[in-house]
């Protein structure tokens, strides 16, 4: 089993990924000019998640007149040029954020895109203290989740390990939008490994889900992030039904917004740290990428 405190152990991370996560924090694209209200954002591919967010601000999926963002995220099947189409014929003023044709705003594809088109949006429609608020729940993790804070010290790093041979189960709070499903996507990309996201109504999922096999010791390990009476009773029912039950330290975030990302960042940093346990290259899969060239 690979050492996530022998620098050795880091030489799969072919693309630095390490690097990116530490510097995250700025890494967005700046509007450049003024956007005329009233907004609307869609997003697609691996941009789904923070056009969700936007929606905590901004109500409309599409508008008439305006501006009209669309994220463009790979792998719509040419959904997001549907997209643009209905919003100029509106009257909108249409901003493509993401990556392919005719980008107005580039956003490379990454694991970590989700942030950067989160704080782009924010700058751009008037939320630049909300998106600050994100930044400094960020910084306040980086700095002790990074590869050179040794295991005892390093949360990230404690997790991946109780995470080895296992498949969490994501147990979130109901008033995080759309995190569990963002987890899952991020822990999939970065470890390369499967977990689960429970549908609306997770509960009964929780109960009828596992019934059938967990006296044969599926390797499932429950993680709480967020609590509430729905994760309190959430975890009452797993603990006899998974390995583990693992909980997400509190964000040192100020809001509904810099908690989500302050809890997707840090299973970013235990995803990439489980990665390098697995001795798998944490960056994008070659195949990916020729995915989105043919979608």
């Amino acid at each position: 089993m690979r050492n996530l405190d022998a620098h050795e152990d880091y030489k799969v991370d072919e693309r630095q990924l390490h690097r990116d996560l530490t510097g995250l924090v700025g890494s967005f694209p700046a509007p450049r000019e003024a956007y005329p209200a009233p907004y609307g954002v869609v997003g697609f591919g691996e941009a789904w998640w923070p056009a969700e967010l936007a929606h905590l601000w901004i109500p409309r999926l599409m508008t008439e007149g305006g501006t009209q963002f669309v994220l463009q995220g790979g792998l719509d099947l040419g959904a997001a040029a549907g997209a643009v189409a209905a919003a100029e014929a509106s009257g909108a003023r249409v901003v493509r954020v993401g990556f392919g044709d005719a980008v107005d705003v580039p956003v490379e594809p990454h694991p970590l895109s989700p942030y950067r088109y989160l704080r782009f949006l924010q700058e751009a429609t008037g939320e630049a203290e909300a998106g600050t608020r994100v930044d400094r729940a960020l910084e306040a993790l980086a700095a002790g989740l990074a590869p050179e804070v040794p295991t005892e010290d390093n949360p990230a790093k404690f997790f991946a390990w109780n995470l080895i041979e296992r498949i969490p189960v994501w147990v979130v709070s109901e008033r995080y939008r759309g995190l569990a499903a963002a987890l899952q996507q991020t822990f999939a990309r970065i470890a390369g490994s499967l977990s689960i996201a429970p549908p609306p109504g997770s509960l009964e999922f929780f109960i009828t889900a596992l019934e059938a096999r967990h006296e044969q010791g599926d390797p499932l390990a429950a993680v709480v992030v967020g609590e509430d009476e729905r994760t309190r009773l959430a975890v009452e029912i797993l603990e006899t039904r998974v390995d583990t039950v693992l909980e997400l330290p509190e964000p040192p975030a100020e809001g509904l917004i810099p908690e989500m990302m302050a809890a997707w960042y840090f299973v970013a940093w235990a995803s990439y740290y489980l990665a390098i346990l697995y001795g798998r290259n944490p960056a994008d899969a070659e195949v990916l990428a020729r995915l989105r060239e043919e979608a």
